[in-house]
């Protein structure tokens, strides 16, 4: 690889690591909801017109596809599924492990009378029943359920990538669109958070996939129109995030129905997936603008979040689960000071790394 293009993968790579870094720290305040709050005001509580998740969802497809790419055009297709299925597998494991650790922990804690666990919990079923549950994926429980929505989503990434490769790109985005909007039409039962988070996931895909003929088409813009292409793209981004926050902050203005259908219906407004894209590609590019200052800066915190994003979704899962067991929401300050310390710690860890032996790299 040449110097430049080195330089430009891994200047790519820090963006890609800060914007993930940034959506990992955020929720633990976004799960936990303890309003008020200095972040629980701008990290949009998951109702924006596009949430921290989605833009997590999208990020890491997008690393896929380009890793999955890699492998594809270094080893051929049977190394590609190999690594992938692998990474469902890994994912899978700890999945279920988390379950019904976390089941286990809200029976013990409903057995002692106590009402601050989180809504969900099986508190009937016999211990073969539970495990058979979380084993098939239709029961998920606690703060890390997402390594669940994850695990058919790299099941599927081989035949994604087959279909990409052979310029079908179009098919990958209209069969992830249509499986997101059968929730919404049909009773599609406990596959509904598969179909609903798999879209973003496979839009990232698609872009990884296509990374290199992306950058390259831009490159190939006139001056003017790059630089248009580029300010249009964060202006949009700054413009859904303003009228997001707006919204949420005077909930009166959203209580048409087709504002619902087009952008609420428990974040299956038909644009949602439309509008990630745009907000993801105009938020990576306002960070690359600054990427140097915000890696000096608040970028000790976000990278090593953002290079070890299972690590933190995953840790931060526990304190989001306990921490209402010991004390409820208060006053701002003190609502505020819950959630920067819970960072805190969570960062702390990353540099110690104490679970490091039950989890895969991220």
């Amino acid at each position: 690889m040449r110097a430049g293009a080195a330089t430009a993968g891994r200047r790519r790579v820090v963006t890609l690591d800060l914007m993930r870094g940034y959506y990992v720290a955020i929720l633990a305040a976004v799960h936990l909801d303890y309003l008020p709050s200095l972040l629980g005001d701008v990290d949009g509580r998951g109702s924006l017109l596009v949430s921290e998740a989605e833009n997590f969802f999208l990020i890491s497809g997008l690393l896929v596809g380009m890793l999955r790419r890699r492998d594809l055009e270094r080893h051929g297709p049977a190394r590609m599924a190999r690594n992938s299925w692998k990474r469902a597998g890994q994912l899978y494991l700890v999945a279920v492990a988390l379950t019904l650790l976390y089941t286990c922990v809200g029976r013990l804690a409903a057995a002692r009378g106590s009402t601050e666990f989180k809504v969900g919990l099986d508190s009937d079923s016999s211990p073969p029943a539970l495990l058979w549950r979380a084993a098939t994926l239709r029961y998920t429980y606690g703060w890390a359920d997402f390594l669940t929505f994850y695990v058919p989503m790299f099941l599927l990434v081989p035949v994604a990538i087959w279909l990409l490769s052979r310029r079908l790109a179009v098919v990958v985005v209209l069969l992830s669109y249509a499986a997101f909007v059968l929730p919404s039409h049909f009773d599609t039962g406990f596959v509904s958070p598969f179909l609903q988070w798999g879209v973003y996931f496979f839009l990232g895909t698609a872009a990884g996939y296509h990374w290199d003929d992306l950058r390259g088409r831009l490159g190939r813009l006139s001056p003017a129109a790059g630089r248009a292409l580029r300010f249009g793209l964060v202006a949009a981004a700054v413009l859904i995030y303003a009228v997001g926050t707006v919204l949420l902050h005077h909930p009166g203005l959203t209580g048409s129905a087709l504002y619902n259908e087009l952008f609420q219906n428990n974040r299956l407004g038909l644009l949602r997936p439309l509008v990630a894209p745009v907000s993801a590609a105009g938020t990576y590019l306002l960070i690359r603008r600054f990427e140097v200052p915000l890696a000096r800066t608040v970028g000790r915190m976000l990278l090593p979040f953002g290079r070890n994003s299972l690590y933190v979704y995953v840790a931060q899962s526990f304190f989001i689960f306990l921490v209402p067991f010991v004390f409820g929401p208060r006053g701002f300050w003190f609502n505020t000071t819950v959630d920067l310390t819970i960072i805190v710690v969570i960062w702390c860890a990353v540099r110690v790394r104490f679970l490091a032996f039950l989890l895969p790299g991220a």
